[in-house]
Order: C-alpha cells, then sequence, then structure tokens
C-alpha cells in the first residue's frame, strides 16, 4: 500500500505563487521601485510648480555691474517728503509737482495727482518723471507715487535721493 503524502497548505499557495510572477528578479525590482520612482517625480514637479506659482507683487530691480550713473535727462520732476503732524497717521507724505501740493494718503488728491502728471506727459515729448524722494518717505508711499505716475503714462521714472 502506498502511503501518501500529507496535504499541506503552504505548498499548494507557493505552487500558484508562479502563475502571477511577471519576467525575471529584474522585472520584480522594476515592479517594487515603480512607486517610489513616481513619487519623487511627483514631489520634483511639486516643487518646481510651487516656486512659479509663489509670485509676490512687486518691482523687480535689475541692477547694473557698473557704477550707477543712470538718470533722465529732461522731464518731469517730484519732490516727496515725509512731515510729522499730529493728526491720527502720526506721519504724512507730501508730493509737490506744479507748484502744488498732495497728500499722498489721500484718494482724491492722488487722483487729481494723475490727472496733472497726465496732462504734463501730454504736453511733453519725454515720458519721464524725475521722483526726488526724502529719506525718511516710506518705501510705500514711493510706490505708491510709482503706481500713480505709470497709470497716468509715465514710460520711466528715476528715483532719487532728495539733495540736502
Amino acid at each position: 500500500m502506498k502511503t501518501s503524502k500529507p496535504f499541506l497548505w503552504s505548498e499548494r499557495i507557493r505552487a500558484k505563487q508562479s502563475v502571477y510572477r511577471f519576467g525575471g528578479v529584474w522585472a520584480q525590482a522594476m515592479l517594487i521601485a515603480i512607486p517610489w520612482i513616481n513619487a519623487l517625480i511627483l514631489l520634483l514637479a511639486l516643487f518646481v510648480a510651487s516656486n512659479r506659482i509663489a509670485i509676490t507683487a512687486g518691482v523687480v530691480f535689475e541692477l547694473p555691474t557698473a557704477p550707477l550713473q543712470e538718470g533722465s535727462q529732461d522731464g518731469l520732476t517730484v519732490l516727496m517728503f515725509s512731515v510729522s503732524r499730529e493728526t491720527q497717521a502720526g506721519e504724512e507724505t507730501l508730493v509737490f509737482f506744479d507748484d502744488e501740493r498732495y497728500l499722498i494718503q489721500d484718494e482724491e488728491q492722488c487722483a487729481r495727482l494723475a490727472n496733472r502728471i497726465s496732462g504734463s506727459l501730454s504736453i511733453e515729448r519725454q515720458q519721464d518723471v524725475l521722483l526726488l524722494a526724502d529719506k525718511r518717505v516710506p518705501h510705500g508711499d514711493v510706490m505708491q507715487f510709482v503706481n500713480i505716475a505709470r497709470k497716468a503714462g509715465a514710460k520711466r521714472i528715476n528715483v532719487a535721493e532728495k539733495p540736502e
């Protein structure tokens, strides 16, 4: 009489595993590595895209490599300085253009300044504006004037420090 070998489930499972295997050892290694490669490519794409998406509004200055000797020859001249007042704001920025005073914090006066600059630029041949600002003028006020002058039609704005 023949003795039969006892039935082992582990042997049957091992026998069925070969049916689901694809290729040799190198193919198995690739199947294991592909999800990791996909994850790395996705992280790289997100890193590159996030640098391009995060844009902060502002003005980009491309500085010359030679000593700074630029400037505008002719054009409109605007004087800007900060004064201390006993008001809620504390300090106000005044802009002088064509013998008139404008308060940069007042929207109505900024609109009049823009109209005045626009009218003067239409008369002038050059579209340049020279802004002489005091050292104490806040950067935000200078940028607000630059935006006003740009909307009024100025092509170039030369920002310089007001001589003492």
